[in-house]
């Protein structure tokens, strides 16, 4: 491939989009993770030394080719309104490096400021919107430290990287680079499959079939399971806490020792590593089972081995302990463990969070790598003039209460622990550490010690379970039994804003298209969005009555507020269930000081209609939803295919997906729109039980929002056909937006502004 020298870095006004993709469930975890405050830890920052001679043109050049190469490094994600995350590959993309040098200052005041300048980096979180992520999600710190030396900084987010890509990235730059410096060609394997490719594959799979014996297996092995955690110093919240990464080098005789009986044993580093970090979790905690997860490669398919994404994913590993255990016998059964969880790799875990529901969350990762001697660690092709040395890095922040790792040095292995600084003090993270040195050396010279056997010195103030072997009153107690479907509905129930001492609102299936409005009414009201849809692909679920569904609403908002009084929110269908709720609400005795509607049509209005006027109607909705969505078309904000998955029918059809075979549509630009997110679950469950129902009045207050594009005339009232069965008080409010665009910033500043002038008046 040709390299450029040199290209223009002004940030483009009109991106150009050529290619859509759904998003895989692993970033689909990613962005749930940032909504729920992950910032920077979600950020992937490496740092390399570079020795020997390249040039400024050569660092600009080689990181622009990356990003023209690999279409996952011009992404950006977009959170539609429909609540759905989509992937769109922008035509071109700028990434120019930042450069500092550093080699007027004097040796100790440089290397002082190159560890400010890469914590800084490291921290700096992408400028994401509600609703839209930057592009690209990549920043590259270039800083020469002197004549002959440099230290790159390349950092990008979870959304878009993992470790093997990583890898993948560096030993390409450097060949581009050298390709640059030495006025030559770089030469490069051509890419078969780029990361967009891969999530449409991933989207087929799950659909199907092919994985039912992975949710098998995974639903048998951890039935049952229970948290795991080492108590934490302080109980903060988790997500988005700095976090502080302690260290411990084991001698060069401890490291031979322990990798020798890993051998004998038939062990691989990673198992025999992960039972070591197991049984120091143990002792630390007193807990008869620890359960921690670890990352897999995703790339058991060869095609797979060159893709630059994030495939990487995750498997949680049950360990169950006796303290009369010996190590070697419980390391034998954690190698099998081990072994299972990489034969059932495949599985994403967002859906096994989906199977499973805050059961699968795990406190506590662990992982291992080699960096091998320092000369294998270096890149250096034939052609450079420079050599490219593995740095360690910054702590970008706590994704788990505590990530243990391992990585294997010349001078003898490393063990780590990143802790989430405001969660745990360093005491208790140098005191698990220690243990585990404790476990390792043990290990290395008596595989067969009794795990009771093994000492820890608990830092002041922290205890140790008692073994079940000795019981005590606390212990003893039978455990609750963990109710999974709950669980399940628990983890559906999303707080928007958590905080406040004034009523809640409680949104029905929205997601973070309300990000605004929550976001508009203040800090002073906790905002919830419950996610009604209770499967995250399209699946036959037997017909109900409306007012079933209205109860599954009620138990949610119970479940997030256990008494009243209740505010509720609802779009469209949801309005309605939103009503049906707070009547509910109101049987039981709670008082519902006001009902949110936003375009909700009373259930019954059009089924009672005549025949002419219903087909009149239905004619007139189709004739506008077409105007509207060609405008969208020409203006760029849907592609074609988009427009067509709009309409049932093709959808069913699958008109787009064929189309894109005859390639009709560009392979990036078709994604199923009936299979993606919830609408499915709209159309197919709650508009079908609605269409007969026959709705109560409502004694309360509610306030009905009109989106522009609302309908006028007689077949489209303007009270949407609410006067006469709201037996209170019936507000209608002009909003600005359409009906997929109200909740954007000017639809949501009015929202919120009559929201707080009607609870207000109430004094709620």
């Amino acid at each position: 491939m040709q390299v450029p020298s040199d290209r223009p870095t002004a940030a483009m006004k009109n991106p150009v989009i050529i290619g859509t993709f759904p998003a895989t469930l692993g970033q689909l975890g990613h962005w749930r993770q940032l909504q729920e405050g992950g910032g920077a830890a979600l950020n992937v920052s490496m740092r390399w030394r570079i020795d020997g001679a390249i040039s400024d043109q050569a660092v600009s050049g080689a990181i622009a080719a990356l990003v023209d190469r690999h279409e996952i490094l011009r992404t950006c994600f977009h959170h539609t309104p429909e609540g759905n995350v989509i992937q769109q590959v922008l035509e071109q993309a700028d990434c120019p490096p930042k450069f500092v040098d550093l080699r007027e200052l004097p040796a100790e005041q440089a290397d002082a400021e190159l560890a400010l300048l890469g914590q800084r980096e490291t921290v700096k979180p992408f400028a994401f919107t509600d609703s839209q992520s930057p592009c690209p999600l990549m920043r590259a710190l270039f800083v020469r430290t002197s004549d002959s030396s440099a230290v790159l900084q390349l950092t990008w987010h979870h959304l878009n990287m993992d470790g093997w890509s990583v890898g993948i990235l560096i030993g390409e730059f450097g060949t581009i680079a050298a390709a640059i410096d030495s006025g030559q060609r770089a030469v490069l394997k051509s890419i078969d499959l780029h990361f967009g490719d891969y999530a449409m594959w991933q989207r087929d799979v799950l659909d199907g079939a092919a994985l039912n014996h992975e949710r098998d297996y995974w639903s048998r092995k951890l039935e049952g399971i229970r948290p795991f955690e080492v108590a934490p110093d302080h109980r903060v919240a988790r997500g988005g806490n700095p976090g502080e990464i302690r260290s411990i080098l084991l001698s060069k005789a401890v490291t031979d020792a322990f990798e020798a009986q890993a051998r004998v044993r038939g062990h691989t580093m990673f198992s025999f590593g992960a039972a070591a970090a197991g049984a120091a979790l143990h002792l630390m905690t007193g807990e008869q089972e620890v359960v921690i997860g670890t990352q897999m490669a995703g790339r058991a398919d060869a095609d797979a081995q060159a893709v630059v994404g994030p495939l990487l994913n995750t498997v949680l590993l049950r360990m169950p302990f006796a303290d009369s255990s010996e190590f070697g016998t419980f390391a034998d059964a954690a190698r099998e463990t081990i072994r299972e969880a990489m034969e059932h790799q495949a599985l994403p875990f967002e859906e096994l969070r989906r199977i499973l529901a805050d059961t699968a969350n795990f406190a506590v990762n662990f992982n291992l790598k080699r960096a091998y001697s320092d000369k294998e660690r270096r890149s250096k092709s034939a052609t450079s003039r420079f050599e490219i040395i593995p740095l360690s890095s910054h702590s970008a922040g706590a994704l788990w209460d505590l990530n243990l790792f391992m990585i294997g040095r010349e001078e003898g292995w490393r063990i780590s622990c990143e802790g989430d600084a405001a969660r745990f003090d360093s005491a208790t993270i140098d005191c698990l550490l220690d243990t585990w040195r404790g476990v390792i050396e043990a290990a290395a010279s008596q595989p067969d010690m009794v795990m009771a056997a093994l000492q820890v010195d608990l830092p002041a103030g922290r205890s140790r379970k008692q073994s079940s072997a000795l019981p005590t009153s606390m212990d003893s107690s039978p455990m609750p039994a963990i109710n999974h479907r709950i669980e399940a509905v628990k983890s559906r129930i999303l707080p928007l804003q958590a905080e406040g001492e004034k009523t809640a609102i409680h949104a029905i299936n929205c997601a973070s298209i309300l990000y605004p409005v929550a976001r508009e009414i203040g800090e002073d009201r906790p905002f919830y969005d419950l996610q009604i849809c209770p499967y995250e692909t399209q699946t036959n679920l037997p017909h109900r009555h409306f007012v079933d569904h209205a109860r599954d609403v009620v138990e949610m908002i119970r479940l997030a507020q256990p008494k009243g009084p209740y505010v509720l929110f609802g779009l469209c269908v949801c309005g309605a269930l939103a009503i049906e709720a707070a009547r509910l609400l109101q049987e039981e005795g709670e008082e519902v000081p006001l009902v949110i509607l936003n375009d909700t049509y009373r259930p019954g209005f059009r089924e009672h209609l005549g025949f002419y006027d219903r087909n009149v109607r239905a004619w007139q909705v189709r004739w506008r939803t077409f105007q509207k969505l060609r405008a969208r078309v020409q203006s760029g904000e849907l592609s074609i295919a988009q427009w067509i998955d709009n309409y049932s029918v093709f959808r069913k059809l699958r008109v787009t997906a064929l189309l894109t075979r005859l390639g009709i549509l560009k392979g990036g630009e078709w994604q199923d729109a009936l299979d993606h997110g919830s609408r499915w679950y709209f159309e197919n469950v709650l508009l079908p039980s609605q269409a007969n129902f026959e709705m109560q009045p409502y004694r309360g207050r509610v306030a009905l929002f009109r989106s522009e594009d609302a309908g006028a005339g007689r077949l489209f009232p303007h009270d949407f056909a609410w006067n006469g069965f709201v037996d209170g008080t019936l507000e209608i409010i002009e909003c600005p937006g359409t009906h997929d665009t109200m909740f954007r910033d000017a639809g949501a500043k009015v929202i919120a502004a009559h929201v707080r002038r009607i609870l207000n008046e109430s004094q709620r």
